[in-house]
Parts: structure tokens; C-alpha cells; sequence
């Protein structure tokens, strides 16, 4: 595909996530405009090349119908030739050279080894409908990539309102923005390239999978398979990672102590939701008892 840019969606909080990942692709001699749609109005002064983007009509469309704001992206269906990643994610190999000979949708995680919170009973049932290796077509809607539009406004707001309202709007707080781009895709035709299966096998983009030192080694000795970014989907901020040193190396000092204070609320955060969590289910069986 000729890659044109880079999309990503972002706030003031996500900020020392999204100036890592700025500053890695930079770093892969990547200097393609970043479009960077806004997840809300907590906005923040972006980095030279990059710049806030706006499909008004699509926005307001989503904010009449209270749809998850990582909605927002679904802009990136009114484009083409583009790369679209969440914040929290690190390159490590220029996209425009790994994305190069590819074509149509393309993704590069490994959903399709266990596809849970990528469908729910209506779209899995349209994706059994059309194949029995449905899974292959299945991704993270963190990352992906693709060279054409795959719908415009008027088309993409009927589809939402069509027969799969259901999915993509009534249901849209229950099972987010992953499920409902994943049926979009699926709706829309478009063939779908998973850079981890035959013939790329590349290996996984998933921060998760990389937990121990000596990963590397391990997994990315070949220059040809190794992933060219990695993506944090999932992982808690205070979770010990060997694949983190990759994220931290493009914060300033400044940004690392931010950071930290981020990851000490975060994990404090946690515990006071175990406990409460904890206090909850004591009450439940003393109300029981109780009744016996």
C-alpha cells in the first residue's frame, strides 16, 4: 500500500503515552503527517508534523447517539493509505517500508488465537455466516492499517442504523468500539491481511507476550519476522514488563516522573477496587445469610 500517514486518537491524558510513540516513529526515519483525532476536548499542544483532525459531521453524528468515544476513529473509514494506532503503542521498523507491499485491511495482531472481546453473539453470528475460519479476519481495533475508504459518511451512518443497530449503536457501551469495527470491517468487504499468519509470520505485536528479559533473542533474531511495533491493549500501566524499557527510552525525565505518579495512582487505584470489590461480596453473602 502507499502509506500516506499516520492516525491515532488521543487526549491530555494520554499524552506521555502518545509522545513515546511519536517519538518512536520518528525515530524509524518515519516522517509522515500524524493525524490525531481528539477523544474529547482535553486537547494538548502537538509535536511539529501532526495536527488535530475533525470530521464534524461524523462527530456530531456519534456524540447524538452516546457511542463510546474510541468511536471517534471510526473516521478513519472516510480515508485512505493510513496507519492507525492507539497511543499506547511503540515502532520499532519504519511502517512505511513493513506496509509497503501489502494490500487491502491490514492488521498485525494475534486475535485470531483467541478472539474474545472481538465479537459478540449478533456479529459472530454474520462472521460464522460467511467462513468457517471467520477468526483469521478477526483484530485488535488498536492497530491497523488500510488503503482505501471503506465507506463515506452517509453509507457508514446507514449501516450503524441498518440491521446490525443492535451491535453498532444500542449495544455500544456494553461491548465498546472493538466489536463494532470489527463488524464494520466485515460489513464493508474489504480483505483483510493479518501480518501474523502465513506467508509474513510475523511474530506478535502484544506487549503481553514479551514479559521476561532475553525476548529478543528469543523471538526476534530474524529481522524479516521480528514486529516492526508493539502495542500495550489490555496491560495495566503497573504491570513489570521486560518490553516496557522499549517505551520508557522515549520519555524525558520530566515525562518518566509524570509517568510514575500515573503508574502509583493507577496501581493504588486497584487495590482500593479489590477491597471494594472484597467488601461487596461480604455484604452479598451476610444478606444471604441473613435470609436463610
Amino acid at each position: 500500500m502507499k502509506l500516506e500517514k499516520i492516525i491515532t486518537l488521543a487526549n491530555a491524558v494520554v499524552k506521555p503515552q502518545f509522545m513515546a510513540m511519536e517519538r518512536s516513529l520518528r525515530a524509524t526515519g518515519c516522517d509522515l503527517p500524524l493525524w490525531v483525532i481528539p477523544y474529547d476536548e482535553n486537547l494538548f499542544e502537538l509535536p511539529p508534523n501532526a495536527h488535530w483532525w475533525r470530521e464534524p459531521a461524523l462527530l456530531s453524528w456519534i456524540e447524538s447517539q452516546h457511542l463510546f468515544k474510541m468511536c471517534n476513529k471510526y473516521q478513519c473509514f472516510l480515508t485512505d493509505n493510513y496507519q492507525y494506532v492507539d497511543s499506547d503503542i511503540i515502532f520499532f521498523r519504519n511502517p512505511l517500508e513493513v506496509l509497503a507491499p501489502v494490500q487491502g485491511f491490514i492488521s498485525s495482531c494475534t486475535h485470531w488465537n483467541n478472539p474474545d472481546h472481538t465479537y459478540n453473539p449478533q456479529s459472530k453470528a454474520y462472521f460464522q455466516s460467511k467462513s468457517t475460519t471467520w477468526q483469521k479476519d478477526i483484530f485488535n481495533a488498536g492497530q491497523f492499517a488500510c488503503d482505501r475508504v471503506l465507506y463515506s459518511l452517509d453509507s457508514l451512518i446507514a449501516t450503524c442504523e441498518g440491521d446490525f443497530r443492535d451491535t453498532l449503536i444500542r449495544d455500544i457501551n456494553l461491548y465498546k468500539d472493538q466489536v463494532a469495527i470489527n463488524l464494520l470491517v466485515g460489513l464493508s468487504g474489504v480483505p483483510v491481511v493479518n501480518l501474523t499468519l502465513p506467508p509474513y509470520n510475523m511474530q506478535s505485536t502484544w506487549a503481553g507476550d514479551y514479559r521476561e528479559k532475553g525476548f529478543e533473542a528469543a523471538y526476534w533474531s530474524n529481522p524479516q519476522t521480528a514486529p516492526y511495533l508493539a502495542h500495550w491493549a489490555g496491560i495495566a500501566i503497573y504491570d513489570e514488563l521486560a518490553i516496557n524499557e522499549y517505551f520508557y527510552q522515549h520519555l524525558s525525565e520530566r515525562e518518566k516522573k509524570t509517568w510514575e505518579a500515573q503508574v502509583e495512582q493507577a496501581f493504588l487505584d486497584s487495590k482500593k477496587l479489590s477491597l471494594e470489590q472484597a467488601k461487596n461480596k461480604l455484604r452479598r453473602v451476610k444478606k444471604a445469610l441473613q435470609s436463610i
